[in-house]
């Protein structure tokens, strides 16, 4: 690793280092933040123990940067402007990195804060889009030439048609189900919350097949989270 700092002054060399370190700073605060999002329901109802899911989004983590490949973070680093990414190892270049860090940590810790919900990745996107918009401004180019334009609008799709996909993708299923569900009594119970079902039966974990349902789609947004 230490070819990486070969022909780098002392000054370049320490802003890289620290640069590094905003970088796994980053990754930790990611870490408690987004983990949330695919344990959330497995702890919610009861289908496994907060320690066990949130052990098991970080290996499915792991495993969906290990082998999930590098579509998605190229698609975002085309975003960036060509001539700060040429010239990374500049002071340009570090202020972009530091600037674009500072404004996810700033944000995921201030959401995480407040309990709001929030997209580490959409914090990472609008902060390359700003450093993209500001470079234009104080170079004198023009928004085009700054930003990769259809890269940008493929992206913006995507954040927007994603929810929009899963609301039609998951009403479709639950209207399936409530309404060609056969037994009318499971078909009442399986549809009652974790408090509810408390209630009524006492502190009982979810039947079986559920608790399978559950346990992979955590599974399955830890992994993919991370391609």
């Amino acid at each position: 690793m230490l070819h990486l700092f070969a022909g780098l002054d002392l000054h370049t060399g320490l802003l890289l280092l620290l640069a590094l370190a905003f970088v796994l700073f980053y990754e930790a605060i990611n870490g408690f933040h987004d983990t949330a999002n695919a344990v959330a329901t497995v702890i919610y109802t009861r289908a496994m123990r907060s320690q066990l899911a949130v052990a098991m989004a970080a290996l499915f983590n792991f495993f969906g940067v290990l082998l999930g490949g590098l579509s998605v973070a190229y698609a975002i680093v085309h975003m960036l402007p060509t001539d700060l990414l040429l010239n990374v190892g500049s002071s340009h270049g570090l202020a972009m990195v530091f600037s674009m860090l500072l404004a996810a940590i700033i944000w995921n810790l201030g959401t995480w804060y407040f309990g709001l919900p929030a997209s580490s990745s959409h914090t990472l996107i609008g902060a390359i889009i700003g450093i993209g918009l500001t470079n234009a401004l104080l170079t004198g180019t023009s928004v085009v030439d700054a930003l990769n334009i259809p890269k940008v609008v493929g992206i913006f799709a995507s954040l927007i048609l994603s929810p929009i996909v899963g609301l039609v993708i998951a009403g479709g299923l639950i209207f399936l189900l409530r309404r060609y569900w056969s037994n009318t009594k499971k078909k009442q119970r399986i549809h009652l919350t974790p408090a509810e079902r408390e209630k009524q039966d006492g502190k009982k974990k979810p039947p079986f097949w559920t608790r399978i349902a559950l346990i992979l789609s955590a599974i399955g947004v830890s992994f993919l989270s991370r391609r």
